[in-house]
């Protein structure tokens, strides 16, 4: 299959949102997601960069309050749309919109929840998660959204400019870009979790 690292778009731009948090904001359960590969990217680039051209329309303020959490609603309108007008429709006249389900599906493919256990925080693939009880359906589409939303902006940036453009839509989503791997982000939880509790202790 080669060298599956040299087929992402940026090794560097892995995202991490909560997908459960505390009064605080602090995450109880997190969403690991490894950016989509070039080939998905030239396969979707349309309804991507329709769904971002109609999440800017609305004006900054809209984009960024509720573009999170309607990015992925909006990515299926806009597959809808592009089907109309290029003539992809069944027998029926019905709009075929397999490839923004395809790239939903290598989205959730391509996340991974990590949840806090007795032996320390382990990486689920969403369904397993979902079919554990440990997330909900509702939640993963929360996630889900976010990550179209994030993928939306930082595929479509130039080369140059997807790092600070992975970083400042990662802060929209109150969430982090990282280089980690989703093992070492999962000890880096551990570490800090354990260094919070010893805090808390002394004081």
């Amino acid at each position: 299959m080669g060298d599956l690292t040299a087929m992402k778009i940026d090794s560097d731009l892995n995202l991490v949102v909560n997908v459960r948090s505390d009064e605080k904001g602090n995450g109880l359960i997190y969403g690991y997601h490894t950016p989509i590969s070039r080939q998905i990217f030239e396969a979707n680039y349309r309804v991507l960069a329709a769904t971002k051209s109609a999440l800017a329309s609305k004006g900054v303020h809209y984009q960024m309050d509720a573009g999170p959490r309607i990015a992925g609603l909006v990515l299926l309108d806009e597959a809808v749309r592009d089907a109309r007008e290029i003539g992809n429709v069944d027998m029926d006249g019905k709009p075929i919109i397999d490839g923004a389900i395809a790239l939903l599906a290598d989205i959730k493919r391509l996340t991974m929840v990590l949840v806090p256990t007795d032996a320390g925080w382990q990486s689920r693939p969403v369904d397993v998660a979902i079919s554990a009880g440990q997330i909900d359906a509702e939640e993963w589409k929360e996630v889900e959204s976010s990550i179209v939303f994030f993928t939306c902006h930082y595929c479509l940036a130039k080369k140059s400019e997807r790092q600070t453009m992975a970083r400042a839509t990662a802060s929209v989503l109150n969430g982090q870009s990282t280089s980690l791997s989703v093992t070492e982000y999962a000890n880096s939880l551990t570490t800090s979790t354990k260094a919070a509790a010893l805090e808390a202790k002394a004081e």
